[in-house]
Formats: structure tokens, sequence, C-alpha cells
């Protein structure tokens, strides 16, 4: 059985300390083998609770452009340090559920791998790695490292 070699990684990051260790081990996979990156970081919408809404929550326009602004910032940094170190990166700022948007931009930019950060909780805890993280491992059709 022949495989496909492994050429770009996709690497979700919106600057938690998890999601850094994830990227600067996607980096350092990337510059060994000279791979390229597709760096993407999802906003989420967010909600908040509010009288007379449906369901009693309203989406926040405020705190919605505070977290395009921080994920854009991410990219911007994530891409410069990509391009500091040569390899070659496409960063892109997707909205929606993380595990949806993140799994779609793995197909849509042909990823062979995909890196993804683990809290590292221990405890009960530790046998998950979240609600993203989870869904991203069960549903990938490409092979998913989890860094901690």
């Amino acid at each position: 059985m022949s495989e496909r070699p492994i050429r770009r990684i996709l690497v979700a990051t919106l600057g938690s300390p998890w999601s850094k260790r994830a990227f600067e081990y996607a980096v350092r996979l990337a510059k060994a083998y000279a791979l390229e990156l597709v760096i993407v970081a999802v906003v989420t919408p967010t909600y908040k609770p509010e009288k007379g809404a449906v369901w009693g929550l309203t989406l926040t326009a405020n705190m919605q452009e505070e977290l395009r602004r921080h994920a854009k910032h991410v990219l911007e940094k994530a891409s410069a340090l990509a391009r500091d170190q040569s390899i070659a990166s496409i960063s892109e700022l997707r909205e929606g559920r993380a595990a949806e948007e993140i799994l779609k931009a793995a197909e849509q930019h042909q990823c062979d791998l995909v890196i993804i950060g683990s809290r590292g909780m221990s405890g009960v805890s530790r046998v998950t790695l979240g609600e993203t993280g989870n869904e991203v491992v069960l549903k990938a059709v490409m092979p998913v490292v989890v860094v901690k």
C-alpha cells in the first residue's frame, strides 16, 4: 500500500498556551521536512444572556469583533514566525464551530496532517481532549497529532 507523503500540515491556533505548543511543534516539523503550513484560527460566535432574546441569549457584536481582531493578530504573528523560519504558509480566519471549520479547512487545503493542542489536564479530565479536540480526532480523514 503506497501512501501519499506529507506535504501540508494544518495547525489550529487562537493564541492559547496549548495551541501555541501545537503551533511550535508544527513549525519544527515544517522546517525539518520542508512542509507547507496552513494556519487556521476559528472564531466561534459569542452569546450573552439577555432578557427577551430567543433562548435568552443574544449575539454580542462587540465581543465578536474583539475576537476577530485577536484572531487576526494571532494569525499575523504566526505567519511572521513561519516566514522568519522560511516556511511556506497560508493563514486563514474562519468563523463557526471550531472542529467543523478545522476539518473543512484541512480538506479544502488538502492537508495531509492536522496538529491541535491539548490542555494537558490530569485526572478524569485527561480522558478527553475537550469538545473540539475530540471531534477533530474522531472525524478527521487524515492523521491528527495532539500536542500536550
